[in-house]
């Protein structure tokens, strides 16, 4: 039942940025250029995801984030801000070894003001306990410009593959 709210929340989530991107296409111009912005600041922020996972750097990973992200846990669960969310990725690291393979492919970004909704998809490649492992699935981000014109992860929720 939980992973059928996730996929309609998910679905309504869709539904509404394919509005925003509606949107987009039809702007002022300078709207590509600046969707290109973003795109580089998401791509950026995604490459150093999967480097802090596989330095086993939480603070790098963290700090994608603004002071107040959230990540929407599988379990419903709300991780809130840049300190929790280290330490909940610091306990994830920490239950496989050294050296995770993560690859994040963005599927669509859109633009809306200084907010920037992301889908794609991921992939965890581990080994724990000498087993490999391997964790793939969806996500969605929220990404917002703040004062000093980064962009820095606002909310960010992944759903498992079966």
């Amino acid at each position: 039942m939980k992973r059928l709210l996730i996929a309609m929340g998910i679905a309504v989530m869709a539904a509404s940025m394919g509005f925003a991107q509606a949107k987009n296409e039809t702007a002022a111009p300078g709207a590509a250029e600046a969707l290109a912005d973003v795109r580089r600041a998401i791509d950026k922020g995604n490459a150093q995801w999967s480097e802090g996972w596989a330095k086993g750097d939480a603070a790098m990973v963290a700090a994608i984030f603004a002071d107040d992200g959230v990540q929407l846990a599988g379990s419903g669960k709300l991780i809130k801000g840049r300190q929790q969310i280290m330490e909940r990725q610091k306990a994830a690291m920490q239950g496989s070894d050294p050296g995770v393979k993560v690859t994040v492919t963005t599927v669509n970004v859109w633009l809306d003001g200084d907010v920037a909704y992301e889908t794609g998809k991921y992939k965890y490649e581990y080994t724990e306990k000498g087993k490999p492992g391997k964790d793939e699935g969806r996500y969605v981000t929220i990404w917002k410009r703040q004062k000093d014109d980064s962009w820095k992860l606002t909310m960010d929720m992944g759903v498992p593959q079966d």
